[in-house]
């Protein structure tokens, strides 16, 4: 059985991020296949921003996210609209703003919702944390 996992919960006020992480790493263990993708939607997308810096003595969301990604190959999204609304541009959405700078971290991608549908689409179960 396959997966699409949608996280709408900010990773600094909720605990989706840090709960669907878990998740994933436990469903990975049994079956290494079960996860097509992650969407980040809503506030979720801040989990994108390579230059947020966490306190030291917390859990880096962010580099857990990115090492899980490399890992096990699998697909982040955040949604375009929701994370160009909060500051998080990839080089592409930077130029189009005229910025000189991005702050999309790295293994995250921005695609819209249409990469949300698709994923449900032709996936068994969507689960959402939010």
């Amino acid at each position: 059985m396959q997966y699409t996992l949608l996280i709408t919960g900010s990773p600094y006020q909720s605990k989706a991020c840090h709960t669907a992480l878990r998740f994933i790493e436990a469903a990975m263990k049994k079956h290494p296949d079960s996860i097509k993708g992650v969407f980040f939607y809503e506030d979720a997308v801040l989990i994108g921003n390579q230059i947020a810096q966490p306190p030291r003595d917390e859990l880096n969301l962010t580099q857990a996210w990115q090492a899980l990604a490399k890992q096990h190959s699998i697909p982040l999204y955040l949604c375009i609209a929701a994370a160009v609304r909060r500051g998080i541009l990839n080089e592409s959405e930077s130029r189009r703003y005229e910025m000189d700078q991005h702050s999309l971290a790295d293994h995250f991608q921005l695609e819209g919702l249409g990469t949300l549908v698709d994923l449900m689409n032709t996936t068994h179960k969507i689960i959402q944390f939010r």
